[in-house]
């Protein structure tokens, strides 16, 4: 039987993270690998996720190139260099078989430590607009795994093949709550069509802004409607203080500061209002959820753009431009939305459509396929010499 040893590495955002996170759920599971490790930014947020999932980190001093002439550009080079050397030692004593990268900068020094070892790896391209490491470290991948099929003709490699797995999401998401049970959760009724907003783990200030001067007209809707909103950490102090007490008391709003995992709320959706990044649609489309898209105007790329405008080509969502963003578009859109049965039922069904159940399954196989081929070259080696 062939073992195996797994690297992972990925950081940044959460689009980076959590696709690594999922395959790691599956790996866990599997009686041929030996042994998972996490390379990543040391201090940031896929070292707190990592660490909370039982997996073993290794955190490296590393930060993104400087976009900007500045001393930071100066020292960038310096930094990068350490941070190679660390993880060439790092990977030395591990040993992996086959390291996978989901993009972000810190998973570019375990990628170059990885191509002056010999050891394959793979990467995973959530977005439609692949990122500037992952675009640096296609060609030679051995798998190049992309979780939209926007990303295929961006990302080539000459050594290996190229799939579209999708994002891969938590078991959570795979396996949701009946919708009478998570109604009970939150203490809203499951015969009321319900909303979920949400801007992130930190919230999105333009987002709860639009809520904000909303949510009267929202809770007067005929039918009733209910609300979730996700308002984010650093916000639900200001939001609470601001709103009126009939609205912050409402029996159909539920404000959460955080959400530690949006597969509870989910279950209950009729529509989401949300950010477009990768792993928001990877677990909108496994659940089957149609959605209004606000992409965030500042990403890398763009990418949010890109990403909203596939899904809506698809007919699985309406995009809002955040500069087009106010109570009053937000409130309509939801209205209109809500009001025609049949535009959100094929809405869900496009959702569905563009779902990949399977991506951190499928993932996890092929991971597995790049290390039993390195290891049998490596014996054939061996034995040549």
């Amino acid at each position: 039987m062939v073992s195996h040893r797994i690297l992972l590495t990925g950081g940044g955002t959460g689009g980076h993270i959590y696709p690594a996170l999922a395959v790691a759920e599956q790996l866990k599971e599997d009686p041929d690998i030996e042994a998972i490790l996490y390379i990543g930014a040391n201090g940031h947020l896929e070292e707190k996720l990592a660490v909370e999932r039982g997996l073993k980190f290794v955190g490296l001093e590393v930060s993104g190139l400087p976009r900007k002439l500045s001393g930071a550009l100066l020292t960038w080079p310096g930094q990068l260099t350490a941070a190679v050397f660390e993880a060439r030692k790092t990977i030395r004593e591990f040993r992996p078989t086959v390291v996978l990268g989901t993009g972000g900068y810190a998973s570019a020094p375990p990628l170059i430590a990885a191509c002056l070892m010999s050891i394959p790896y793979a990467i995973h391209e959530p977005d439609a607009h692949p990122g500037l490491v992952n675009r640096a470290f296609a060609r030679c991948a051995r798998l190049v795994s992309c979780g939209m099929e926007g990303a295929v003709d961006r990302l080539k490699t000459a050594r290996g093949r190229v799939v579209v797995n999708g994002n891969p999401v938590g078991n959570s998401f795979l396996n949701l709550l009946r919708r009478d049970s998570a109604c009970a959760v939150f203490g809203l009724n499951p015969e009321l069509k319900t909303i979920l907003i949400t801007g992130g783990s930190q919230g999105a200030k333009a987002l709860n802004d639009a809520v904000f001067h909303a949510l009267a007209s929202l809770l007067s809707l005929e039918p009733p409607v209910q609300i979730i909103h996700q308002i984010g950490e650093k916000n639900i102090l200001e939001y609470k203080s601001q709103l009126e007490p009939a609205i912050l008391n409402h029996p159909r709003y539920f404000m959460r500061d955080y959400f530690d995992d949006l597969a509870l709320p989910y279950a209950l959706t009729d529509i989401a209002v949300c950010r477009s990044g990768a792993m928001t649609i990877a677990e909108l489309s496994v659940t089957g959820c149609p959605a209004i898209f606000v992409p965030y105007p500042h990403a890398a790329a763009d990418h949010q753009s890109h990403n909203a405008r596939f899904m809506a080509q698809r007919g699985a969502a309406v995009v809002i431009p955040q500069e087009k963003l106010t109570g009053q578009s937000l409130s309509e859109e939801i209205a209109r939305l809500l009001l025609d049965d049949e535009k959100l039922l094929s809405m869900r069904k496009a959702m569905q459509a563009a779902g990949k159940p399977q991506a951190s399954r499928d993932l996890a196989a092929q991971l597995k396929e790049v290390s039993t081929e390195h290891q049998i070259k490596q014996s054939k080696r061996s034995v040549e010499v």
